[in-house]
């Protein structure tokens, strides 16, 4: 419905003369009251879609047109000559100066009134109210115009209480919001895919510029507080502007793939990615643009942001606390090592001096042999450059160098391993039987930690049929490549096994069954192994023989093959 009366003529029909309307409270010669309306000047009235009656200063209805019919369900029969106000209950919808006391001050007034139907039900309308005097200069009647706003009311009450649930949840989320206008950039972008770009995705990695001038004409039209507080310095209007300031070079591609993703009508582009605040920092943030249609005809976009910034220093300083946890442990395990290192060194050691003596007797017979002297000789550098390997490991361990992944033969870890463990496993009668593949794909790894996951599990297997008093010592260390490529490595004693309730607590840092263990070995080892992309299982042995079995997966990264 139109909100003035003039509006409500039909579309092609002639606008009633003003006239009309004067005369309907013109009063005859002498009268107190409006005069009677003509044939003419009712069907005049009938083309107004507005409601529109007349009545007395008393109230009663003298002139009733159909659109007052429609709109207060009365009969035209029914309500001339009835009493307005006791008829349709007339009360204003604010409060406000009396209207009669407007309309006699100023010769009309225009409110919103409540008004009862027919049926019962209550309406609001738009009022108007015009005041007519006689020549005296006394009021004789009033016309009434009016229409129905309470669908319209409704609507706007509804628009409003949805608004206000939107600024309530735009301000009061723990996240940065913002609206975006972008009507500049589609002029740009329209004009891009005329020339004949059709792979946007590749257009913008070649043409970082395009973006950035794209940020230039993307425009912060709204943004909650959290923004401000997140993003600026205090305040909202410095802020507003182009978002090309907020954007370091490293994230062009993340509004790149918003511009694709919309014109491809996906809902939304979400990722992670870095943005500038107005000083210059970078935060880490969980990105989300939302392209909806009604929101991408008007040429805006939503998003929202939340920092990570504090999510991703903790997790580094996880990492850095796990870090050092791991090398105070493999420091501490140095301690279990050194038995089976010391005598790693001293084997070569001794085989240097043994060397040296007989070489020394071979030069000092009265013809000396000098092929077993340099034989000798050779065996004595083998063993010095042996000896010098496990200490450069062992200073390694002990400065924090960072692990140097190479491609490690598997089963030439396996050997030189038992070596480190030989003395413990002689001393406590353990008998190492191999059966390693003849040929294995290389595995990426630092070959020392390596070294560090294979004695701590030789030496765990040894110490657990000891204590046992296992009558049988057997410790089997077996090598195979499965269908899928990667490589597999068991180690299976023949001890007691493992408890049922310790299975699933064996990996937890600090738990040990051994009286003065620390409960860090098969942690550090799971943590070695899974950081190269392999897996650890612990598990008793299914031959119906008692013991354990732990097995070792890695990824074969190379189509090399290492021989056994």
């Amino acid at each position: 419905m139109a909100p003035v009366m003039e509006h409500d003529i039909p579309e092609g029909e002639d606008m009633p003369d003003p006239s009309v309307l004067r005369h309907l409270l013109s009063s005859p010669k002498g009268g107190k009251m409006p005069r009677p309306i003509t044939r003419a000047e009712a069907e005049v009235l009938e083309l107004f879609h507005d409601s529109v009656f007349v009545r007395d200063m008393g109230g009663t209805i003298h002139f009733w047109n159909s659109a007052s019919e429609s709109l207060y369900g009365w009969p035209s029969q029914q309500a001339v000559g009835n009493d307005a106000l006791a008829m349709l209950k007339c009360e204003p919808a604010k409060s406000v100066e009396d209207p009669y006391t407007r309309l006699l001050a100023d010769g009309q007034w225009q409110g919103e009134l409540y008004r009862t139907t027919g049926s019962g039900d209550r309406c609001l309308v738009n009022a108007r109210w015009s005041l007519r005097r006689d020549a005296a200069g006394n009021p004789i009647g009033i016309l009434e115009t009016a229409h129905d706003i309470s669908s319209a009311k409704e609507t706007e009450q509804r628009l409003k209480e949805s608004e206000y649930r939107y600024r309530n949840l735009f301000q009061a989320m723990a996240a940065s919001f913002w609206e975006l206008d972008f009507t500049g950039v589609g002029v740009r972008l329209k004009a891009l895919l005329e020339s004949g770009v059709t792979d946007l995705e590749s257009y913008f990695l070649e043409h970082p510029e395009v973006i950035r001038e794209y940020l230039r004409n993307t425009q912060i039209v709204d943004l909650n507080d959290h923004s401000v507080r997140l993003f600026g310095r205090g305040d909202r209007e410095e802020m507003l502007g182009s978002v090309d300031r907020y954007w370091p070079d490293a994230s062009l591609q993340t509004y790149a793939r918003c511009v694709v993703k919309s014109l491809a009508k996906q809902p939304n582009n979400i990722e992670v990615t870095r943005l500038k605040t107005i000083d210059g920092r970078e935060l880490e943030c969980l990105f989300t643009a939302c392209f909806s249609k009604e929101n991408i005809a008007k040429g805006i976009i939503l998003i929202g942001i939340i920092d990570l910034s504090e999510q991703v220093a903790a997790r580094h300083a996880l990492e850095v606390m796990q870090t050092e946890l791991a090398h105070v442990a493999r420091i501490s395990s140095l301690g279990e090592m050194s038995a089976s290192i010391a005598h790693e060194i001293n084997q070569p050691l001794a085989a240097i001096s043994t060397y040296a003596e007989a070489g020394l007797r071979w030069l000092l017979r009265p013809e000396p042999d000098l092929k077993e002297v340099e034989i000798a000789l050779r065996r004595i550098v083998d063993d010095a450059q042996r000896t010098d390997d496990v200490i450069k490991r062992i200073r390694s361990m002990a400065l924090r160098r960072p692990a140097e992944e190479v491609e490690v033969a598997l089963n030439e870890v396996i050997r030189e391993s038992l070596q480190f463990t030989r003395h413990e496993l002689t001393r406590n009668a353990v008998e190492p039987v191999l059966n390693l593949a003849p040929t294995l794909p290389m595995v990426r790894a630092d070959r020392v930690l390596l070294q560090q996951v294979i004695v701590n599990l030789l030496m765990n297997a040894a110490q657990a049929m000891a204590s046992a008093n296992s009558p049988t010592r057997e410790l089997t260390l077996q090598s195979r490549q499965l269908r899928n490529g990667a490589i597999e490595v068991q180690v299976i004693d023949s001890g007691p096994g493992i408890a049922a309730e310790h299975l699933e607590k064996l990996f937890e840092s600090f738990f040990t069954t051994k009286p003065t263990g620390m409960g860090m070995g098969l942690p550090i080892c799971r943590s070695i192994i899974e950081g190269i992309g392999g897996t650890i299982c612990l598990a008793n042995r299914e031959d119906g023989r008692s013991g354990a079995r732990i097995t070792l997966t890695f990824p074969g990264v190379t189509a090399s093959t290492q021989a056994v």
